[in-house]
């Protein structure tokens, strides 16, 4: 973490300048500031190993006080989980032009990370012999409507994929199966359903929770220790609760999804655009409930999520389901939002023999030069059949496997180039495939 420090640091101070310049910013103002704000705290934070705590934003408060409270102060600071009790990070402050932003990464075996965004305090009160962090007091501020652009008062969890993460959040259960929206009023804990599904279960009644759906769970006024009662049954989540939201700070970027969720009654074909004559992605079964993306402008196709993260687009009518107002609006398939700043797309080689860029995207195609470890290189797009990335350094152009490369760009938000030449046909082996040779005895 230590050389994202000063860059870091230079970048809030680009923001804060903004941020600041004007009593009441305007949307414009604010939200070029904010993009500075967040680029700075991506380059400090977005990665980082499990079971740290990096601060990407303003100093928070941090418990114990004193020496561990002080190594978090500035962006960029990383500090063992384990060594905090507490964290609240501050709100958006325009005249200061500084907002709390930090990501707390969950050790081992919990598979899980928590993005605080703004006035969020996130108390561990784990039970001795469990890991930290793995049940936590949580309360979000009110929000103050100074800058027009800023996300709501906000906690984002998120699991690591290929698992669920089971955590406790205000006294419910929550099993974690993709990413959860979590704010809190003056006595009930929200929560909403950004991707997968998930599930709040509080004194033994469980409650489903799909995505694009919320459901909340009541307290006794300022008491978030022990639910008053049983989580409400999900419904379509409000989308005002979504405003602004930096996707691209989250763990694993998503295309935030609509309110409701659809359901096949039959047997559908989900496609890679909205026409009957694109390309079938896969058969889509009777009875699959998926979030909605989006719409065509002419409204009569859904782009869609599947719980398995395969997303496509099916003809509206062939669905049903319980769907709220859709403002995500497009033709042309959206990718996932990419990182702020450089880190969404630059990259350095990490080989210590070098490795060799190709005119395609694998091993079977010509080399067009070698690049040394540790060289720097823009990130261009990547492939449509491999895990290969089209780099530029020092003004060449090829590709290079992904596994060659360290960068914090998210690989999926990278555009896919369609012109690449199709994989070479691997060379026959003389005598395989039925292949004829002579006979040395003579004859054919």
């Amino acid at each position: 973490m230590r050389r994202y420090l000063l860059p870091a640091l230079a970048l809030i101070v680009l923001g804060s300048a903004a941020l600041a310049s004007a009593q009441e910013p305007d949307a414009a103002t604010c939200a070029a500031a904010l993009e500075s704000l967040w680029a700075s705290a991506s380059n400090a934070c977005v990665t980082g190993p499990a079971g740290t705590i990096c601060n990407g934003g303003a100093a928070p408060q941090a418990e114990p006080q004193g020496p561990v409270s002080n190594q978090l102060a500035l962006p960029g600071a990383l500090i063992e989980a384990h060594e905090v009790s507490a964290l609240h990070t501050p709100p958006l402050a325009p005249e200061t032009g500084s907002i709390g932003i930090a990501w707390i990464r969950m050790p081992e075996p919990t598979a899980a990370t928590a993005l605080l965004l703004g006035d969020v305090s996130m108390r561990d009160v784990t039970p001795e012999g469990f890991p930290v962090w793995t049940s936590s007091i949580v309360e979000t501020g009110a929000d103050a409507p100074q800058c027009p652009a800023a996300p709501h008062n906000t906690l984002i969890l998120q699991n690591t994929p290929g698992s669920v993460a089971r955590l406790v959040i205000n006294g419910a259960s929550l099993s974690l199966n993709g990413t959860v929206l979590v704010r809190t009023t003056g006595d009930a804990t929200r929560f909403i359903a950004l991707s997968g599904q998930s599930i709040v279960t509080v004194s033994g009644d469980q409650q489903l929770l799909p995505t694009g759906h919320e459901l909340s769970v009541p307290y006794h006024p300022g008491d978030f220790s022990r639910p008053a009662d049983v989580a409400t049954q999900a419904v379509p989540f409000d989308p005002a609760a979504l405003q602004n939201l930096p996707v691209a700070l989250f763990p694993r970027p998503v295309v935030l999804p609509q309110p409701g969720s659809v359901r096949s009654e039959g047997v559908v074909n989900l496609r890679s655009s909205p026409s009957t004559s694109a390309g079938i992605i896969m058969e889509v079964p009777a009875g699959e409930v998926m979030s909605v993306l989006g719409t065509n402008p002419e409204a009569d196709w859904y782009h869609v999520r599947l719980d398995s993260g395969i997303s496509g687009w099916i003809l509206a009518e062939l669905l049903v389901g319980d769907v709220g107002p859709i403002s995500a609006v497009y033709e042309a398939t959206p990718l996932p939002p990419q990182r702020f700043g450089a880190a969404g797309n630059q990259g350095r080689i990490v080989a210590p023999a070098g490795v060799n860029l190709r005119s395609g995207p694998d091993a079977a195609f010509p080399v067009t030069a070698s690049l040394s470890d540790g060289t720097l290189v823009n990130l261009l797009a990547r492939s449509p059949y491999s895990q290969w990335v089209k780099v530029e350094s020092g003004g060449a152009v090829g590709w290079v496997a992904l596994i060659t490369l360290e960068t914090q760009a998210y690989y999926e938000a990278l555009p896919i180039d369609t012109n690449v030449p199709p994989r070479p046909t691997p060379t026959r082996i003389p005598g395989s495939f039925g292949n004829a040779f002579p006979d040395p005895r003579g004859g054919y």
